[in-house]
């Protein structure tokens, strides 16, 4: 009797252990431009749900309920949801969104399947939400965010770490004091880092101190490092830091070289030859800091909204094409028109697309345009050249080198035909999509365009001294649709790169 009472108060004592195992509340991670915070998480029916009050609390939303109904509207500066518990479909402003589990009343609160996130909500906040399950990650606009899984391989004689990314992103790696830090080109990391024991090479790998980095924990035989980076596939890079140990044989210092005389910043150092593919594209969004561009009699600022279309474009880019992608400004600051296409020149950039929003006197002008740089501008400035030729510069370790140079003034000269055409696919995508004027491709002297060595167009995206296009131009929908026009223009563009 004694060994029944026994097992029987074991059985409870592990079913309660089971319970509360099974009970410990999960979250997702909402990333935003504001930092990370906790979502809570509620398991029902095998799925996750999220409690509307919680919801409320993270972005702001007010819910209020409807007993007599059975119902329940969620509403964000005018915009409604109204749901009903055990209907899996709810109305978003008037337009039926359909889920994958109802929503449910229970305790006096609602939850919301966690797909009502990007599905429903996105819709009133006029901001993409990005559900990633796998990571319980929600992130929140268009913030670059790439996968990155870290796989750590342990020899006799180095560790190695490589980081899988997707998409393919640009990543530097720095020593501190006791740790590397690789910090990749992104805002924030959807992030997966194996456990394991400390090893004489490596001590720990974990999340950094911002964002976007990842610190490796050096241990007592790490001396030195090396980086390998490869395209895993078309949409995929790879990173590997090499923890490698002191070299076992002295070798003599090599001769400290000359330092290099500064080039003129006014020449593109070296020529890139003809674009043949669209691997990296520089966005360029206008204005910026105490440049304000053109404004709307609404107070909306043209530096604003290139900043949020490149930012989305960007994002599409990346996830479709699988192209590196920089923005020549990543915040409100100022740039010269020169540093813009400089910016582009230095990351050997296969395209340049600079945006812009338009204005006029008369305010019944609207439409989008774009530009290419006039024949008359490239003409003139290759007059200015003194001459075709090269230069020579000192080499590490002694010697010199001949490189070619170009002048600033004529580097656009050389890619009017592929200019021509990229405004051409622009032209072409936006057509039945975004509104344009009646003079939708032109030339124009444009400064910004003039030193970029590579194919190079301006897009006024409407105009804002419009009433109506001010108010399009300033909503996430019309935004979206120009991005998704320019990402179409890009895959034209590369097929007639490719050919």
């Amino acid at each position: 009797m004694l060994r029944f009472l026994l097992r029987a108060a074991v059985g409870v004592f592990l079913l309660a252990l089971s319970f509360i195992a099974t009970a410990q509340p999960a979250s997702l991670t909402v990333l935003s431009r504001e930092g990370r915070k906790p979502l809570p998480l509620t398991a029902i029916n095998n799925q996750d749900y999220v409690a509307v009050d919680d919801i409320n609390t993270a972005f702001g939303t007010v819910a209020r309920e409807d007993r007599l109904a059975g119902g329940l509207t969620i509403s964000l500066r005018g915009r409604t949801i109204v749901l009903t518990a055990d209907q899996n479909v709810v109305s978003v402003s008037g337009r039926l969104v359909s889920l994958p589990s109802p929503p449910v009343r229970r305790d006096n609160r609602w939850f919301v399947p966690a797909d009502f996130l990007p599905r429903a909500l996105s819709l009133i906040l006029d901001t993409r939400l990005d559900l990633r399950r796998a990571a319980r990650l929600l992130i929140v606009g268009d913030l670059r965010a790439p996968r990155v899984v870290a796989r750590v391989d342990a020899g006799t004689t180095n560790v190695a770490v490589t980081f899988e990314v997707t998409p393919n992103t640009e990543a530097r790696v720095t020593s501190q004091p006791g740790r590397l830090v690789v910090q990749f080109e992104a805002d924030v990391l959807d992030l997966a880092l194996p456990s394991l024991p400390p090893q004489t090479f490596l001590l720990g790998l974990t999340p950094g101190d911002t964002p976007n980095t990842v610190f490796l924990n050096t241990g007592p035989r790490y001396a030195t490092h090396r980086v390998t980076t490869t395209q895993a596939d078309a949409g995929s890079g790879r990173v590997t830091v090499d923890l490698l140990p002191a070299a076992t044989t002295d070798t003599a210092a090599a001769p400290t070289a000359p330092a290099a005389p500064l080039p003129d910043p006014r020449l593109v150092i070296p020529s890139q030859g003809p674009s043949s593919g669209l691997r990296t594209v520089v966005i360029d969004p206008g204005h910026g800091g105490e440049e304000l561009g053109t404004q709307g009699a609404k107070g909306t600022l043209e530096k604003d909204i290139t900043l949020s279309v490149a930012r989305r474009l960007r994002t599409l880019i990346e996830s479709r094409l699988g192209a590196k992608v920089f923005l020549t400004r990543e915040d409100d600051r100022t740039l010269s028109l020169d540093d813009r296409s400089a910016f582009a020149n230095n990351h050997q950039a296969d395209v340049f697309l600079s945006i812009h929003a338009n204005s006029a006197v008369r305010p019944s002008l609207k439409g989008a345009e774009v530009y290419f740089l006039t024949v008359e501008r490239a003409d003139a400035e290759a007059r200015k050249r003194a001459g075709d030729g090269a230069a020579t510069l000192p080499t590490l370790g002694g010697g010199s080198r001949e490189i070619d140079l170009i002048l600033w003034e004529t580097a656009q000269a050389r890619y009017l035909e592929q200019s021509s055409a990229l405004a051409g696919f622009v032209e072409q995508a936006f057509s039945g999509r975004i509104e344009m004027s009646p003079r939708a491709v032109q030339q124009a002297p444009f400064r910004v365009l003039v030193g970029a060595n590579m194919p190079a167009a301006l897009v006024e995206i409407g105009y804002l001294s419009n009433a109506e296009q001010e108010a399009q131009l300033a909503s996430g929908a019309y935004q979206d649709q120009v991005a998704q026009a320019l990402l179409d223009a890009l895959i034209r563009f590369r097929g007639f790169l490719e050919h």
